[in-house]
């Protein structure tokens, strides 16, 4: 990872760490959604259901941080959304291994994706 990735990167561990103590994940919610957006943001908000073949999953928003979005994420706009898509898939996948013992990235599914696409699952 490059230094703008590795700073982008401590931006999504923070706020991820910060969601986790502020909030309480309700006991049902068994899938997180990543939702990208332009111009470059993210999102989180949870689901209590989970389908890998049917993505309307991710539209039931029944967890909703109060910091629903990562406050300083900051993305270069000149990168087109399948390289900030993929960016933003291997944070994801390190953080999930490296912070072992956040609750929010305990649940069985996460998937990440912008609002208007197709869900890459990453767990």
């Amino acid at each position: 990872m490059n230094m703008e990735t590795n700073k982008l990167k401590e931006v999504i561990k923070k706020w991820i760490i910060n969601v986790d103590r502020t909030e309480e994940l309700p006991s049902d919610i068994v899938a997180l959604c990543f939702n990208i957006y332009e111009p470059y943001g993210i999102e989180m908000v949870g689901s209590t259901w989970f389908d890998k073949d049917d993505e309307d999953w991710a539209c039931d928003e029944d967890f909703e941080p109060t910091q629903r979005s990562c406050p300083d994420f900051e993305i270069s706009d000149k990168l087109e959304w399948e390289e900030v898509l993929e960016i933003v898939v291997a944070i994801l996948k390190d953080l999930i291994n490296e912070l072992p013992d956040i609750k929010l990235l305990k649940v069985d599914h996460i998937a990440v994706g912008f609002t208007d696409g197709d869900l890459a699952i990453i767990k």
